[in-house]
């Protein structure tokens, strides 16, 4: 099949349904961007940036909270960004787009025939869903804490660079400055890299029939076992901080005291991930039958191994089942259950991942037994369904993020101004706007009448007290007011 022929499975509408769809992503969040503001971790970096220099900085955290030195870097140096231009807003977009860009480059080196405009469409649609789906959706927009969307695409971008024939100087520069990101980054998911990189170097022994001085002289392992080197090296300096065993003492941390604590912690964990992903199953079912098409129009070379269907199902089954459990392990350890919801965000990335390249499989093996005709009109009509979703959340979440926003401008201006005027002690100030949203969870939820359902938001909040607090501790240090601030 040519990019013509390609390019004809996918109808002139469905492919305007993807334009359409996408543009509504890009405005939604170009839009979230605009009116997030600071939250509470936001406003002390920032501070603790502007009063000390980038060594002092990362030493602060490595030695107080967490040995997170690499990640603790990049917030330094991002927080200088911030401090010197006046603006924040465009660090999210960044994010999303290098999230894009990492799984753009990566679709396009394999399904080399497919017209660009296809492949483009389907990689945003795929990233924006994994945004908009992911189970703490806010931290979109929590500057500190966003990179957790980039985990799952930058470790793929590592084994997709770790496994190409060819070698080059900018090849091993991405390289090195991705290792030290999986290593020193966020040491729950540095252990998953690990073990990805180590089974990869295993299949090369394999394929050499394990005679060392042979596959060693294959560029790609040797590659491979720089990247454990390093990374373990940075694992290490992590978890070797002080800061982690200061943090760990934390009531917030509950680590369960025997085995069968640990199994009821798992269950916990595993029935509370699924839970909350079931409820955006219509997103990803439009989302299957865009792969499963692809998989229908595809070329042998697209899969790159010759492997029976049911091998694949056995195996691909036997990987996912082993990523989830090591990847819950540190939320059962620490919080004995589920733990914080940001830490299932590469989950949610490889769980959709798992779902398209099975919905590939479906429609490249039993292509056969496919109505075409009938995927057509069911796709369309997603992605008319998310359109129209898509639309609603662009039109009622402006306003919400808007107002928020503006309680948040307000009460600055209204500070700055009293500050001016030489106001000291402590001064009352109005609540922050809450950003509501909807979701399907809390939709559903509503329409049952259900009791207990939880609004969710757009941004972290977090605010002041009746009595001064840490947040408004850090808004004084870095503003430099000269008076503590207390909700009326």
């Amino acid at each position: 099949m040519n990019k013509l022929e390609s390019k004809k499975a996918f109808s002139d509408k469905t492919i305007l349904l993807l334009c359409i769809l996408n543009l509504l992503f890009l405005l939604y969040y170009l839009m979230l961007a605009f009116y997030s503001r600071f939250h509470f971790d936001d406003l002390h970096f920032l501070w603790r940036a502007k009063e000390m220099s980038l060594s002092d900085f990362v030493s602060y955290f490595y030695q107080t909270w967490s040995g997170r030195f690499v990640s603790y870097l990049k917030v330094a140096l991002y927080s200088d960004l911030i401090l010197s231009l006046n603006e924040h807003r465009f660090i999210p977009i960044i994010s999303w787009l290098f999230g894009v860009g990492i799984c753009w480059y990566i679709a396009k080196s394999i399904f080399t025939d497919l017209p660009k405009i296809v492949l483009l469409n389907i990689v945003f649609i795929f990233y924006n869903l994994y945004v908009l789906t992911n189970i703490d959706f806010a931290i979109f927009n929590w500057l500190c804490a966003l990179d957790y969307y980039l985990l799952a695409p930058i470790l793929m971008l590592t084994i997709h660079l770790l496994n190409k024939k060819e070698e080059s100087k900018i090849q091993w520069l991405i390289l090195i400055f991705l290792f030290l990101i999986i290593g020193g980054g966020q040491e729950a998911f540095t252990p998953i890299a690990l073990a990805t990189l180590f089974v990869n170097g295993m299949c090369y022994l394999n394929k050499y029939q394990f005679k060392l001085p042979t596959a060693i002289a294959d560029k790609r392992l040797k590659r491979i076992i720089i990247g454990i080197i390093v990374i373990l090296t940075c694992f290490i300096i992590v978890i070797i901080a002080p800061g982690n065993y200061n943090r760990i003492k934390s009531t917030e941390f509950v680590t369960p005291p025997n085995i069968s604590t640990y199994i009821l912690g798992y269950i916990g964990a595993l029935s509370q991930l699924y839970y909350q992903l079931a409820f955006y199953l219509p997103y990803y079912c439009v989302l299957a039958i865009l792969f499963l098409k692809l998989g229908f129009t595809a070329f042998e070379k697209y899969l790159g191994f010759d492997i029976s269907y049911s091998k694949i199902i056995i195996y691909s089954f036997i990987i996912y089942i082993i990523y989830v459990l090591l990847s819950l392990f540190p939320s059962v350890y620490l919080w004995s259950g589920f733990g914080v919801q940001r830490n299932y965000t590469p989950i949610v990335f490889f769980t959709m991942f798992f779902i398209c390249f099975h919905a590939y499989l479906i429609g490249y093996f039993k292509s056969n037994s496919l109505n075409l005709k009938l995927l057509n009109s069911i796709l369309n009509y997603g992605l008319i369904l998310l359109i129209c979703i898509m639309a609603f959340n662009l039109y009622f979440d402006t306003t919400s993020a808007k107002a928020y926003a503006k309680t948040v401008d307000d009460r600055l201006e209204l500070l700055k101004r009293l500050n001016k005027e030489g106001v000291t002690g402590t001064v009352e100030v109005n609540p922050i706007a809450i950003p509501y949203t909807t979701d399907p969870k809390y939709l559903l939820y509503k329409l049952i009448g259900r009791k207990v359902n939880p609004r969710p938001v757009l941004y972290y909040i977090s605010d002041v007290e009746p009595i001064p607090n840490d947040y408004s501790f850090h808004y004084r240090r870095l503003y430099g007011f000269n008076f503590d601030i207390k909700l009326k």
